[in-house]
């Protein structure tokens, strides 16, 4: 039985309302930084594999947990967070100045839609949260952790749940009310499992190690 922890990193600069030049090197804040080791103090089982995204905020917030444990192999995968937006379009702006916008892409609704360079429609999303489940699961190890951001485990625990239909109009505009209704928070996870062929969102994780059942996604499964 294969376990992975799929972990939204700590707190950014853009969680906190700042400007921000571009989707990849936002940087975390003192708190996020906090936040960042004290998550890494939280863990107690070894890793076989560390994973991050590419993109700062994540990597800065898996560093305490591979100095904590220097043996665990450490690998960048194309986990990074959904950039909807064009970043040329928007550079230097905060998530106030973007929100219509936002909600424009959403309201839309269009899954092939891309917005301009540097942005990538919600059927690229999924194609790449499916890409690391195939790879999750044919890798040897166990017990992985996985640093990355809150649309993109969204997403794949989105692809867990509604397979092949994850795609349509109706679930992409129910995937962005669910992110609004219930955001994963800094350094929360989802804790999947992949057993007989099928993955399964068991439950989310808090900072601080204890679980919290989710009632959409919970004992969802899908075969691969």
């Amino acid at each position: 039985m294969k376990l992975v922890r799929l972990i939204r990193h700590a707190e950014s600069a853009a969680n906190a309302g700042l400007a921000i030049a571009a989707p990849d090197s936002i940087p975390l804040t003192e708190n996020g930084l906090h936040q960042a080791r004290e998550h890494a103090e939280s863990i107690t089982c070894t890793p076989d594999l560390i994973i991050s995204s590419p993109f700062e905020r994540a990597a800065t917030t898996a560093k305490p947990t591979t100095e904590r444990y220097p043996s665990v192999p450490f690998e960048l995968w194309p986990v990074e967070e959904f950039t909807y937006l064009s970043p040329i379009r928007f550079a230097s702006t905060t998530q106030a100045n973007r929100k219509p916008h936002a909600e424009s892409y959403w309201e839309n609704g269009d899954a092939r839609f891309t917005d301009g360079p540097g942005a990538e429609s919600f059927d690229h999303l999924l194609e790449r949260a499916d890409a690391m489940l195939t790879k999750l699961a044919d890798h040897d190890a166990q017990n992985i952790l996985v640093f990355s951001h809150g649309q993109f485990i969204r997403a794949a625990a989105w692809l867990i749940k509604h397979g092949s239909h994850a795609h349509s109009y109706d679930l992409m505009r129910e995937f962005r009310a669910l992110d609004m209704r219930a955001p994963l928070r800094n350094c929360w996870s989802y804790q999947l499992v992949f057993n007989d062929g099928r993955w399964t969102v068991e439950f989310q994780v808090a900072p601080i190690g204890h679980a919290k059942f989710i009632d959409e996604f919970c004992t969802t499964k899908r075969s691969r």
